[in-house]
């Protein structure tokens, strides 16, 4: 009985952690910065910072999924993630342009953030054994 509080405290904590992540990156994603700067490297910085926002992003979401959700197949799983990281994307970028005038879209934006939630999946089908499921 112990056991199963546990893991059900587990499953509610890693929830809490995808909660807390979406919601921090989708107040980033929309608070008004204003003179912000880019610094070009081989590809531009803010590329990289959605790649890697989203890589963690679709990684929790998939992790706490695979733990919830054991009779659905992992393909589905990661299929799903990836999807909905997509329309989030979208969503986040339109709500950008057409809400906050200090903000633009921006395709590449779109592009990172889809790198990111695959390179999420890839992280998690390597690590899948070492997480409880």
């Amino acid at each position: 009985m112990i056991r199963l509080i546990k893991k059900f405290w587990e499953y509610k904590y890693l929830l809490g952690i995808c909660i807390a992540y979406t919601i921090l990156v989708t107040v980033a994603f929309l608070y008004p910065f204003k003179g912000a700067t880019t610094i070009n490297f081989i590809i531009p910085i803010d590329k990289l910072i959605h790649v890697f926002i989203y890589l963690f992003l679709s990684f929790l979401w998939i992790s706490y999924s695979n733990m919830v959700a054991n009779y659905i197949k992992k393909v589905t799983i990661i299929s799903m993630i990836i999807l909905l990281c997509f329309f989030y994307g979208i969503i986040i970028e339109l709500s950008q342009e057409l809400f906050i005038p200090s903000r633009k879209a921006d395709l590449f934006d779109i592009s990172a953030n889809m790198l990111g939630a695959f390179l999420g999946a890839l992280l998690f089908l390597n690590v899948k054994n070492r997480i409880k499921s």
